[in-house]
């Protein structure tokens, strides 16, 4: 009979006919077998789930940490979701460990959102303070004292400033310190608390300062056309980032600068907001109606032909005012100019006119040529229409 030597009789397990190594680090198979068995599905990162086996441990008393082993790369800083519930990996991973990852992930208790200028960031975090433990998101109680704020910098880029502010759990905090080297892949707020002020702070919703961003339409309710374009005036406070939305695109859209065209005929309300802050808007309700028909003016003399008065004679323009193809009762101006459409004449004068007649009179003092009537809307000068006439001799 043979005997195996105990490190030998360790390594052997049975797996249907074969037999396989838990300690050959060039073989996944193994421990692959293992993830298919009695892995969890996880994603890191917010990528596509992957297996990994999660255990207990019993590092630290004060936080829920769990230790992982996945054939997928780790990296400090990388955020692992797991059985719904949000964790950071806190160590640091050089390589491979018998052929596959291994770390540390500490569950993230806090969520907070840090204003910095109008621009807001919201962070899965955990909190270290001097004086208190905290374990699955109990409340902090601080008289004084500083804490500090873990979370990966996946999360955010370098915006964070000095002096950025948040809210939590009822108290204001500051940030005083930004450490994104001594562990790389995390990022450390150094954080003291601070006053609240009702003015500015919204502590309904935990917005430091979110009612000192105000985002502004300046438009009133307003109209615009089928097909035509508007374009919003607004403004937003240390022009932070907006973003602008149609709650009717059937009737009105909007692009990203507050342009609205109009699409149909109804009501749209156009609203901005901030686009870091959901609470942060302003809107305006906006009516699309359909192009109105262009007015036009026609002339009808009461002698034909409409384009000649001979020398003494006389002729009257009637003007008819027409919206597409309805007749309307708008009224117009009448006017005589030389052929230049600019000077004044001498070859005919205006004996008599109306809002919608105009009598004139060619001269009889043997000038001939041609002189030119302008009719134009008395609401609306840009609609006008020229009529030339020759002035010609009696016979």
């Amino acid at each position: 009979m043979m005997i195996l030597h105990p490190m030998e009789a360790r390594s052997c397990c049975l797996r249907g006919e074969g037999m396989f190594n838990l300690f050959d680090n060039q073989n996944t198979t193994d421990f692959q077998f293992l993830l298919d068995q009695i892995g969890s599905d996880v994603t890191i990162n917010a990528a596509t789930p992957v297996k990994a086996i999660i255990t207990n441990t019993t590092l630290n008393q004060n936080f829920d940490d769990r230790k992982i082993s996945t054939l997928s790369p780790l990296q400090r800083g990388d955020i692992v979701i797991f059985n719904g519930i949000k964790y950071m990996i806190i160590n640091a991973i050089n390589d491979k460990r018998y052929n596959k990852y291994k770390g540390i992930m500490r569950r993230l208790t806090h969520s907070i959102i840090v204003n910095s200028s109008c621009r807001f960031f919201s962070l899965d975090s955990f909190i270290i303070t001097s004086n208190l433990g905290v374990i699955d998101g109990q409340v902090l109680a601080l008289s004084d004292g500083e804490i500090h704020v873990y979370f990966s910098h996946y999360c955010v880029n370098s915006d964070l400033k000095i002096g950025d502010r948040f809210l939590l759990d009822g108290q204001a905090f500051k940030v005083t310190g930004i450490d994104t080297f001594s562990k790389q892949g995390i990022v450390i707020l150094t954080c003291d608390k601070d006053q609240i002020n009702p003015a500015t702070d919204d502590v309904e919703h935990e917005i430091a300062g979110g009612y000192a961003c105000p985002v502004n339409i300046a438009n009133d309710t307003t109209t615009v056309y089928v097909g035509s374009t508007m374009q919003l005036t607004w403004t937003s406070t240390d022009d932070a980032p907006v973003v602008f939305e149609s709650s009717n695109p059937d009737v009105a859209t909007v692009d990203a600068q507050g342009l609205v065209t109009g699409v149909g005929e109804g009501i749209a309300t156009i609203t901005i907001q901030n686009a870091t802050n959901e609470f942060i808007t302003d809107s305006v309700t906006v009516t699309v109606e359909e192009v109105p028909e262009v007015k036009t003016i026609t002339l009808t003399p009461n002698t034909m032909p409409i384009d000649e008065i001979k020398a003494g004679q006389s002729k009257t323009y009637t003007a008819t005012v027409y919206q597409g193809a309805t007749s309307t009762d708008d009224l117009v101006n009448w006017s005589l100019y030389g052929d230049d459409q600019m000077s004044s004449t001498t070859l005919a004068t205006i004996t008599a006119q109306d809002g919608t007649t105009c009598t004139i009179k060619a001269n009889s003092n043997q000038q001939y040529g041609y002189i030119q009537l302008k009719a134009e809307l008395i609401d609306d000068p840009s609609v006008f229409v020229w009529q030339r006439i020759r002035i010609r001799s009696l016979f």
